[in-house]
């Protein structure tokens, strides 16, 4: 049952699982790498951060917001220690008892090699087990297929698909969503 009562999320724990460490996201992360990441149009295309420049103010600003706002939390990804992207969770819907789960890989090194997957099951699990959310949500633009890949391999489905939803790269295309359901919570039937 959702939980509207819930403290306030302040600071996201530590997660570590194989081969990556999820840190809470910090001023201490925002680098000139972290910055050209967030420019790099082949990292953020498929995201509404491809609509802004960046700068090390706006992702200090980005991670002060994150930081204040008491229904999300984020992460730095890290792997041998170092910063390969972010996830966040949030913003909480404590009366529905859902959340929005958004990722980025920014080091083009590390992209096809699971690290996405790994830290949305580690987010995902922690969300189900510690706020016991019912369930987890991810958007994407119709085309984003590694983004979709990792949400898959991390237990997410196909929800809804939304026409022309976005305008990119000269037309409109669909908005996908996904979804996982916390496996402990007895899930109730559909009206179709």
């Amino acid at each position: 049952m959702a939980n509207p009562s819930f403290p306030p999320l302040k600071r996201a724990p530590d997660l570590a699982a194989g081969r990556i460490k999820l840190t809470h996201l910090s001023a201490e992360f925002v680098s000139d790498r972290y910055v050209d990441w967030m420019n790099d149009y082949e990292i953020v295309k498929y995201t509404e951060s491809r609509f802004a420049e960046h700068t090390s103010h706006s992702i200090e600003q980005f991670v002060n917001i994150t930081e204040n706002d008491v229904n999300t939390v984020a992460w730095a990804i890290t792997v041998d220690s170092q910063h390969i992207g972010s996830i966040k969770l949030g913003p909480v819907d404590w009366h529905h008892s859902y959340a929005d789960i958004g990722l980025i890989v920014g080091s083009k090194e590390h992209w096809g090699l699971g690290y996405g997957t790994e830290s949305i099951k580690l987010v995902g699990d922690w969300a189900f087990t510690t706020l016991q959310l019912h369930k987890l949500t991810a958007g994407f633009y119709d085309g984003n297929a590694g983004s979709m890949r990792a949400f898959e391999k991390a237990g997410f489905s196909k929800e809804v698909r939304q026409s022309s939803h976005y305008h990119f790269e000269g037309e409109y295309i669909d908005r996908l969503t996904m979804a996982r359901f916390n496996p402990s919570i007895n899930q109730s039937p559909t009206n179709s």
